[in-house]
C-alpha cells in the first residue's frame, strides 16, 4: 500500500513538472515584439482590465504642471483631453450620459471642482463594452471611447496632441493615472505617472504592449504620452507576453481618422490662408503621411510648424514647414496652408 501511494505521489508529481514545463515553454512560439492576442494566448498567457473596482501607477511620481493641464478624472477611471471639448478614455470603462463626469486639474495633483457632465459617447462600430465586445467591426482591437462634454475645458486645461507615427520598440513612453497607487486608496484621484519602455514594433492591430506592468486598476483609460508627449495610447490593461507582464495599450494612431471624426475636427479654423495648386517654396523640416485633414492636424498640433503643403491625387504626402522660404508657388496637385 505505501509503494502505491508513493507511485501515485510520483505520477502527480511527473504531471505537475509536465504543466509547469509546457507554460515555461510556450512563450516561446512568440516572436519579438509581437502584437497579437492570438499568439498570446496559444502561449497560455492571461490578461485582466485595468479598472476601477480594485488598485494606479506602480512606483510613481506626483503628476508635473504638464501632465494635470491634459489628464482628468472619470472617478472610477481616467482621461485624456483630445478638443476643448472631448475627453478620450477607455471603452471598457463603460462612460455614459447621465452619469459620467469628467473633472479636471490644474494646480494641485488632485482634481478641482465643480465637475462637467457627458452629453454624448461614442464607441467604434462594433465595440460593445457592457458585453466585453473590444474588437471593432474590422475585427482591430478598440478599446476606446470618445466623451463629449457639456461644457468646453477650463481655461487651466490644454488640449493634448495625438500622435502620428507610433515610434516602435525603442522608445519610451510616460503612463499617467488617478488610480490607486502601490496599491493604497486613493480616494482623492490624486494623479500620478511613470515611465516605461515600449514593447511592440508596430501597432498593426490597433493595440501595442509596454515592456513592463507599471499600472494598477483604475489607471483605464489613460494616456501614454511618447514622440515629444504626444498622446500614444489609451490603457486597457495588463497581458502576459513572452514571459514578462506588460500593459496594453489601445493606439490613437491606428484609430485617427476615427478620434477626428467624433471630435468633429476639420483643421479649418487654425490657418489664415489655404491655397490649391500651391507649394511653399522652401525646405520641408517634417513630413508626415496622410490626407489633408491628417496633415492639417500635424501642423495645427507642432509649434514648429508655420505652413504645410500637402499632395493630393492618390500621394497623399504632407510637408511641414518652419521657414517660408520664398513662400507659395504654383504647383499642381498640391493644397497650402499658411498659419
Amino acid at each position: 500500500m505505501t509503494s502505491l501511494l508513493n507511485l501515485n505521489r510520483l505520477h502527480r508529481m511527473y504531471a505537475t513538472l509536465g504543466l509547469l514545463a509546457s507554460a515555461a515553454f510556450a512563450p516561446a512560439c512568440v516572436a519579438e515584439g509581437v502584437t497579437g492576442d492570438e499568439a498570446a494566448l496559444a502561449a497560455g498567457d492571461e490578461a485582466e482590465l485595468v479598472d476601477s473596482e480594485s488598485s494606479a501607477i506602480i512606483n510613481g511620481s506626483a503628476a508635473t504642471a504638464w501632465m494635470r493641464q491634459r489628464v482628468v478624472s472619470l472617478g472610477n477611471c481616467t482621461g485624456v483631453i483630445v478638443s476643448k471639448n472631448h475627453v478620450l478614455t477607455a471603452a471598457h470603462c463603460l462612460p455614459a450620459v447621465g452619469t459620467t463626469k469628467v473633472r479636471f486639474y490644474s494646480t494641485m495633483n488632485t482634481p478641482d471642482t465643480p465637475e462637467t457632465d457627458v452629453i454624448d459617447v461614442a464607441f467604434k462600430p462594433g465595440v460593445d463594452p457592457w458585453n466585453d465586445e473590444l474588437d471593432d467591426s474590422g475585427g482591430n482591437f478598440a478599446d476606446i471611447a470618445v466623451l463629449t462634454l457639456a461644457n468646453p475645458i477650463p481655461s487651466t486645461s490644454v488640449v493634448a496632441s495625438l500622435d502620428l507615427h507610433y515610434p516602435g520598440d525603442d522608445a519610451t513612453g510616460t503612463q499617467v493615472g488617478r488610480g490607486r497607487h502601490d496599491g493604497a486608496s486613493n480616494s482623492t484621484s490624486l494623479l500620478k505617472y511613470a515611465t516605461n519602455g515600449l514593447y511592440s514594433d508596430n501597432v498593426d492591430d490597433g493595440y501595442f504592449y509596454t515592456n513592463d506592468d507599471r499600472i494598477n486598476k483604475g489607471d483605464s483609460g489613460g494616456p501614454i504620452f511618447t514622440n515629444g508627449q504626444r498622446v500614444s495610447g489609451v490603457l486597457w490593461g495588463y497581458w502576459w507576453v513572452a514571459f514578462a507582464m506588460r500593459n496594453k495599450y489601445t493606439s490613437t494612431e491606428y484609430h485617427l481618422n476615427w478620434i477626428l471624426d467624433n471630435i468633429g475636427y476639420t483643421g479649418s479654423g487654425a490657418y489664415s490662408q489655404t491655397l490649391t495648386n500651391k507649394l511653399i517654396d522652401g525646405w520641408p523640416y517634417g513630413f508626415v503621411s496622410g490626407d489633408l485633414r491628417k496633415c492639417k492636424y500635424a501642423c495645427q498640433h507642432d509649434s514648429q510648424c508655420i505652413a504645410y503643403s500637402h499632395e493630393g491625387g492618390g500621394e497623399n504626402n504632407c510637408y511641414l514647414y518652419d521657414d517660408m522660404g520664398d513662400g507659395p508657388v504654383t504647383y499642381s496637385g498640391f493644397t497650402t496652408g499658411i498659419k
